[in-house]
């Protein structure tokens, strides 16, 4: 005989066998004792969570040559071959492939014919939400009214695309998706069955990664012992390799890195995925989920009961809790998660992966400044500079003397040293953002930055998160307070003819320069911009 997979081989057969669907097996029971069946029934819910397994035990329950009862035998001719699917009488139409008007008019005509060797026909119709309207509306009367010895039951994984007509003439059962812990229980029943040993962390991991379907489920369990051997115990090493799941190690370090602020840590953690053939969608996936633990311990909270974590790595998942915050651990879920549904349709997967990486170190790697809640960093103020081992250098005196008046041509003329300033302070990561921005107006103790369109990323750091690094900065070039207002494009006040412009970090001049050069050459050689014909 063929090999069955499992899914196939443990397939419900009674409505006990159904896992995680109480509310559905347990009325349909007491409707087949009580005489209460309708003629028609919509099955909704996730896939692989026993819509059609159901709609099968129901046909078993009604044509049961001891029936119909909520306790099919499964051995008489009815039973075995509804279970084999040939029975004449138990037609199951995959909608997705018979959705038009004309299958639903040669469905109508067959209804009307009496069963062949069963008590009744039963219509089993499969992703019924792929129907055409047209189709609906055609299938209205014969479902509203059908003959007594014909049943209609349909399945669908979205049920918001059946049409409010045929949603009101059928009675809807709603299916969940199943509980880790169940489907733990149940992949666990069929080791024993199948004689394979696979431990607690392993069968966890398969529930986990089934996300509530215990076909998925079964399938992977079927997988697993494939690739393991039959008479092989499986573990959860053997589990994330065929799953392709992280290792809880990398997760931890990579969570650690962020902490830390390491970002060329957190490249080469991007570096050895990519070498390794690592799917990053999945990497993503397991860290968002690691760091939701992080938030339920940073609240107080239990780690969710299916975690397989030991007393070790709860002790170093706490102390990053405590370290990160809350607020923070959010910001970093909202991250991953924004990232995880782009690279589903990102050609750049690593530079995603890595861009977004390291926008959560920043703040905890800027040396002087201390880490800012999303929403503060306006009014946050520099901290003093966090203590090392090397001694911190003295400031230099002023440019300006102190009882000078500071002017606008001050500032641009001495503009350019502000990376060293950077420098000094342990911000030399912030010279390339804040030298992208011309100081092009000075109103009082303000300081107006002008960034040119090409520059909408230099613009957002600058005014979000490196604002109160280059005020300090600024403070102590010129030797008073000063703050400093960013303005994009259109925004900017109007440039001195005279003003220095400082160079942009990749090396080319202004949009405006070009446009420049190109009228001093026109002038220099008498030229014209305009085309003409010859």
């Amino acid at each position: 005989m063929a090999y069955q997979p499992f899914a196939l081989k443990y397939r419900p057969q009674r409505f006990e066998e159904i896992v995680g669907q109480p509310h559905v097996s347990q009325t349909l029971q007491n409707a087949v004792a009580q005489g209460r069946i309708v003629h028609g029934y919509l099955f909704a819910g996730p896939r692989g969570t026993g819509k059609t397994s159901t709609a099968r035990v129901l046909a078993k329950a009604l044509n049961c040559e001891s029936g119909p009862t909520p306790q099919p035998c499964g051995e008489c001719s009815n039973c075995v071959a509804i279970q084999e699917g040939r029975s004449l009488d138990v037609i199951e139409i995959d909608a997705a492939s018979n959705r038009g008007i004309d299958e639903i008019r040669v469905l109508r005509e067959r209804v009307a014919y009496a069963p062949a060797e069963s008590r009744y026909k039963i219509y089993i119709l499969d992703e019924a939400h792929m129907l055409t309207r047209d189709a609906a509306n055609a299938f209205l009367k014969t479902l509203e009214e059908p003959p007594p010895q014909t049943y209609f039951i349909l399945a669908t994984t979205e049920p918001h695309r059946i049409i409010p007509t045929i949603m009101s003439r059928c009675q809807r059962f709603d299916f969940r998706a199943i509980p880790i812990g169940l489907i733990s229980e149940r992949l666990r029943e069929i080791a024993a069955d199948e004689e394979v040993q696979v431990d607690e962390a392993a069968l966890t991991a398969i529930a986990i990664a089934a996300d509530g379907a215990m076909r998925d489920a079964e399938s992977i369990l079927d997988q697993v012992v494939a690739y393991r051997g039959q008479d092989e115990p499986v573990d959860i090493g053997v589990v994330r390799t065929v799953l392709g799941i992280t290792e809880e190690s990398l997760l931890a370090r990579t969570a650690d890195l962020i902490t830390q602020g390491d970002v060329p840590g957190l490249f080469g953690v991007v570096d050895d995925l990519v070498s390794g053939g690592k799917d990053l969608v999945q990497f993503v996936a397991d860290l968002t989920e690691y760091f939701r633990n992080l938030l339920r311990m940073s609240m107080q909270a239990q780690v969710a009961a299916w975690a397989s974590v030991d007393e070790a790595e709860l002790e170093q998942r706490r102390a990053q809790a405590n370290t990160l915050g809350s607020k923070r651990i959010l910001e970093v879920i909202h991250s991953l998660a924004e990232t995880r549904e782009k690279l589903r349709w990102s050609s750049q997967q690593p530079l995603l992966v890595e861009v977004t990486l390291a926008q959560l170190a920043p703040e905890s790697s800027t040396p002087g400044v201390a880490p800012v809640e999303a929403g503060d960093r306006r009014d946050a103020r520099p901290t003093e500079p966090v203590p090392s081992e090397e001694p911190v250098p003295e400031p230099p005196p002023p440019v300006v003397a102190a009882d000078g008046p500071l002017t606008l041509e001050v500032v641009q003329a001495h503009w350019a040293t502000l990376p060293n300033e950077l420098k000094r302070s342990g911000n030399m990561p912030v010279a390339p953002i804040a030298m992208a921005g011309s100081p092009v107006a000075l109103n009082d103790d303000t300081v107006v930055l002008s960034f040119g369109e090409d520059y909408q990323f230099h613009y957002n750091k600058t005014r979000a998160d490196y604002r109160q690094v280059i005020e300090g900065a600024l403070e102590k070039l010129f030797g008073q307070p000063l703050r400093i207002e960013c303005r994009l494009g259109g925004e900017e006040a109007a440039v001195p003819d005279d003003a220095p412009q400082p160079t942009p970090p990749t090396g080319k001049a202004p949009p405006d320069a070009a446009d420049e050069a190109v009228a001093r050459t026109l002038q220099l050689f008498e030229g014209s911009t305009e085309i003409t014909e010859e």
